[in-house]
């Protein structure tokens, strides 16, 4: 064999052993899946799982925090996304009853565990709570509509760079509001660069900006739940 041929073969070697290494990429959802009602779809049409997940990168095989999972419409997407060699963490879950439910109408998520923290106290000691997990242990973190109710962000976000692994993700939907404001709790509201700013500042590195969840015509003055379909949002994504 040739010197050439041998570097050849040890190329398309290597290449294959990284790429059985490598996370696949998640397939299409089903968003017509067991237990999704109307309201979930109708959420499915203005905050665009499947191009938020390919933004993130979430992939199969990933282990994956949904921190703050609500009534589990994202957690739901992300066990699909993930798959059965794939993990999702419901962590920090303030809505268990709404959040079992789903579960169940779904006929259970095997790869889904989820961890219960009560309203408020998830949101002024999480990082108390995240100690509990081990360093460098998941792929990514993404959080929706949630990041601007952290009480103290910069703990937080230590505790979340520990958790992730090198070059893991970190994924935030939040929100807008403007600079000046910076956050507006009573609408539940942030301002796109204060989460840059303090992320950022964490030691993450800001890794894509999308507009897929922008709508100008929100005037900031209303909460997600008042007109959920107008809000305008912040889509960040932030690596390890």
């Amino acid at each position: 064999m040739t010197c050439y041929r041998k570097v050849a073969l040890l190329c398309l070697v290597a290449t294959a052993t990284l790429l059985l290494a490598m996370p696949s990429m998640a397939g299409s959802l089903d968003l017509n899946a067991k237990g999704r009602t109307e309201s979930d779809q109708d959420r499915d049409s203005y905050n665009k799982p499947e191009e938020l997940f390919a933004f993130w990168g979430i992939k199969n095989g990933m282990k994956v925090m949904d921190l703050y999972p609500g009534d589990g419409w994202t957690t739901q997407l992300l066990s699909q996304a993930v798959g059965s060699k794939g993990k999702v963490l419901a962590y920090a879950s303030y809505s268990h009853e709404s959040f079992e439910k789903r579960v169940k109408e779904a006929g259970g998520l095997k790869n889904v565990e989820e961890t219960i923290v009560a309203y408020p106290e998830g949101f002024e000691t999480l990082d108390e709570h995240l100690k509990q997990i081990p360093d460098a242990s998941l792929d990514a973190v993404i959080t929706i509509r949630n990041y601007h109710d952290i009480k103290n962000p910069i703990p937080v976000l230590a505790e979340l760079k520990r958790i992730i692994k090198p070059g893991g993700i970190l994924g935030i939907a939040d929100s807008r509001t403007t600079t000046a404001v910076k956050r507006d709790p009573p609408v539940c509201r942030i301002a796109e660069d204060v989460i840059i700013k303090e992320v950022t500042g964490a030691g993450f590195k800001l890794a894509g900006v999308s507009q897929m969840l922008s709508n100008p015509k929100d005037d900031y003055s209303r909460a997600f739940w008042d007109a959920r379909w107008i809000v305008d949002q912040a889509c960040l994504k932030f690596v390890r």
